[in-house]
């Protein structure tokens, strides 16, 4: 569309990947420097063939509401990468979820919500303004498989997705749960960072991914282990520590009907708070000790010597020993606990290594020091390990440094060992495999950052985030269905090609594709590959279902080009060209 006309408050911003187009919304002044400071905001980018046209972004019609761009349509690809989308909805088919986002939020938007999603998880990107190219090239769930640009999707995210949508999906989610059966809940917490304006989620906190202080927004999730399933996530702002959120996560999971629940946590959220509360509500829990807690290494010194190299003590899944001994957490606990403690000693070799070298470098400092006034540094944590002698108070010049030989002995002399804290009975192994299975969970959160791209949020409002992350909960929903029947079939089989995960799985189907030639009809462009039906039996498919299954999708596309040549044009299949980096992004 033609570049607006605002005198004097249009300017232009060059950089290496073209240039933008930016306008200015109000002037601010400044007490201080005595003089008005422009505030501008992004509005597209410009047309690198055209001078005097632009690519408009959601922002741009913030500012110019009556100004509507042209949808160029540029059709769709002649060849379709199938054999991923053909997975992909045959997972959203049987778990409801296509059903469900088209009945709530409409055919358009509900296919849209679930191409994003699918977009996430086969592309590994979450910037919006790539969404397009994805659809140019795969089949989608839109009505007629309409290609929309990243208008309509930025428009999406602003306004079609809100709290009460997120919140029914929760509840209609969790609601096909059995919730009569006995689960055990992993909940774990991550940290995304955005750079955009004033959103009241972001707040300076302990970037996982940055440096402290760094705008996050907070993310939890709470996983059945069992079934390796995401039940329902939260975000909160990014200066709330997980250890305080953990309490209103167990009000939602009861609030949602889980009665028969244990949850499995990671040594962050051991407090005593958080302990006592879950026994209020008579939920069961799995948690690991932090570090090297006084009434741990109690315990240890304890069993020392007597588990460390029986076989009836060894877990050979995880090739560790372990013992169980009942106490109490605290002086006045009213109930007694299982203490699960375990040795490995490949862990020892480890953990004692990267010890000594620390020794090591902690006794070449002080020997740098000796003779040297010390008043202006911090040397307790080598007090802990060194005899330290100054000259007096005042001074404070290092004298001697002699390594604590004793000290040093002793925390040696814990390396390899960590304790599981359960506060019902079971046996050392149960407690390991069943704080392992959490394992899941963890790598859920990687593949959220890693393998979807979501390491940091690209939005610039609190409607969108929220948005973003419902479709990115989506995904997950997909990718742990995917990982739950790969893990399965590796265990089932005994056996793991490397191609077996879900990233390679991916990989090896985007090469089944139906291309369109001669007739204008989509055909199956080369025979399934003995790799790729492989594959496709982890998930209960032959070449003959794949073979149907195209031939239906060919039927469906064919179909949509007859509608369209009576219309008099594919209406259905336009392209909105208006894909635009935001400021943020470049």
């Amino acid at each position: 569309m033609d570049i607006p006309t605002a005198p004097g408050k249009i300017t232009r911003k060059k950089l290496s990947a073209g240039t933008y187009i930016y306008y200015e919304y109000a002037r601010e002044y400044d007490k201080q420097k005595k003089f008005n400071i422009p505030r501008r905001a992004c509005i597209g980018k410009q047309d690198p063939s055209d001078g005097t046209r632009m690519l408009p972004n959601e922002k741009f019609h913030d500012f110019f509401p009556s100004e509507t761009a042209v949808e160029h349509d540029c059709g769709r690809s002649s060849c379709l990468r199938v054999g991923s989308f053909l997975l992909v909805s045959r997972f959203a088919e049987k778990l409801g979820l296509l059903s469900w986002l088209q009945g709530r939020f409409g055919a358009k938007d509900g296919g849209l919500i679930l191409d994003l999603a699918s977009y996430l998880l086969i592309a590994e990107k979450n910037a919006a303004q790539h969404y397009p190219d994805y659809a140019y090239n795969h089949p989608l769930f839109t009505p007629d498989m309409r290609i929309y640009g990243d208008t309509k999707v930025g428009s999406l995210f602003k306004d079609g997705i809100d709290r009460d949508d997120v919140i029914a999906f929760t509840e209609w989610w969790n609601d096909s749960r059995d919730h009569r059966r006995r689960i055990y809940i992993s909940y774990d917490s991550t940290n995304k960072i955005s750079q955009a304006g004033d959103i009241e989620l972001l707040e300076g906190g302990h970037a996982k991914d940055g440096p402290d202080g760094s705008p996050i927004v907070n993310i939890a999730m709470a996983t059945d282990v069992c079934e390796a399933m995401p039940l329902f996530y939260e975000d909160y702002c990014g200066s709330i520590v997980d250890v305080s959120q953990f309490e209103q996560m167990v009000e939602k999971a009861q609030a949602l009907g889980y009665r028969n629940i244990g949850f499995i946590l990671d040594r962050g959220y051991f407090s005593r708070a958080n302990l006592e509360d879950l026994d209020r509500r008579k939920y069961n829990f799995l948690i690991m000790a932090k570090g090297r807690k006084s009434l741990v290494s109690s315990l240890v010194l304890g069993v020392k010597g007597g588990f460390e190299d029986k076989s009836a003590n060894t877990i050979w899944e995880y090739e560790v020993n372990g013992t169980t001994v009942e106490a109490k957490l605290y002086s006045d606990d009213r109930r007694t606990r299982c203490f699960h403690i375990y040795y490995s000693a490949q862990n020892h070799a480890a953990e004692r290594s990267v010890f000594e070298t620390c020794i090591k470098k902690m006794a070449g400092a002080l020997d740098r020091l000796l003779g040297r006034k010390c008043d202006r540094l911090n040397l307790k944590a080598y007090a802990r390990f060194f005899d330290l002698t100054f000259s007096d108070d005042r001074d404070r010049v290092l004298l001697a440094c002699p390594k604590n030989n004793k000290a040093i002995d002793d925390y040696i002399g814990y390396c390899g060992y960590f304790c599981l804290i359960s506060s019902e009975k079971m046996t050392a192994r149960e407690a390991l495999l069943l704080y392992k299975s959490r394992d899941y969970s963890e790598k859920l959160f990687s593949a959220d950052k890693t393998f979807t791209g979501s390491w940091a949020e690209r939005i610039q409002s609190v409607e969108a985030l929220r948005s973003k992350i419902f479709i990115e909960f989506l995904a997950l929903i997909l990718r742990s269905r995917l990982h739950h029947a790969i893990n399965g079939h590796i265990v089932a089989t005994g056996r793991r090609p490397n191609y077996m995960n879900v990233v390679s799985v991916l990989g090896e189907l985007e090469k089944i594709e139906l291309i369109r030639i001669g007739d204008g009809v989509y055909h199956l462009d080369h025979a399934i590959t003995a790799r790729q039906r492989d594959i496709l039996s982890v998930f209960a498919l032959g070449v003959d279902d794949i073979k149907d299954r195209c031939r239906a999708l060919s039927r469906t596309l064919a179909a949509i080009d007859n509608r369209n040549a009576e219309g008099g044009g594919p209406e259905s299949d336009v392209r909105d060209d208006s894909a635009v980096e935001t400021e943020e992004e470049v």
